[in-house]
């Protein structure tokens, strides 16, 4: 069997909040401006709006590009069978909270849970929750993957070639 390496990132579609928010200010300027057209404060107004429309975008960009949910299957190397989630905070660029890193060895892979909002589960985004046997808690939590159900099934199918029947033991 080859080596395998999969990345997943948090869906576009994910930010449905804030997108949602940006076109409501948008919505709001163009009503201010039909109805008061030509005020020198509606030019100020749209500077504004312009400004927060653009920090949401690269809030959008940076949240996406920062996060990482990624899948390695080596056979030949037993350091390359994991789970990573990496995640770095942009609004916190000198704390030691900057990057966070949390890898799980496929063989201790105990569980993986879906859990959606109704609004997800309508985009067809989730949060991928992965549980290891080291510490039986949480691990992983990777918030709004796209189609949460192929990434679980896919990761469980590489999780099942490196754990062992229950009723085996070693000599």
């Amino acid at each position: 069997m080859e080596a395998f390496c999969k990345t997943y990132k948090p869906a576009w579609k994910s930010f449905y909040k804030l997108l949602f928010l940006a076109l409501l200010l948008l919505v709001l300027g163009g009503v201010a401006n039909h109805f008061k057209p030509g005020e020198p404060w509606l030019k100020w107004m749209w500077i504004a709006v312009a400004a927060v429309e653009v920090l949401i975008l690269l809030y959008i960009m940076a949240k996406r590009w920062t996060m990482s949910l990624i899948l390695r299957d080596d056979p030949s190397k037993a350091e390359n069978q994991e789970i990573a989630y990496i995640e770095c905070n942009p609004l916190k660029p000198f704390s030691q909270d900057f990057r966070k890193s949390i890898e799980i060895g496929l063989a201790n892979i105990v569980h993986i849970e879906i859990k959606q909002t109704m609004m997800q589960t309508i985009l067809n985004i989730g949060n991928v929750v992965i549980t290891s046997s080291g510490t039986g808690a949480e691990e992983i939590q990777a918030p709004n993957i796209p189609n949460p159900q192929a990434v679980r099934d896919e990761i469980q199918i590489h999780a099942r070639q490196y754990t062992k029947p229950s009723g085996s033991s070693e000599a």
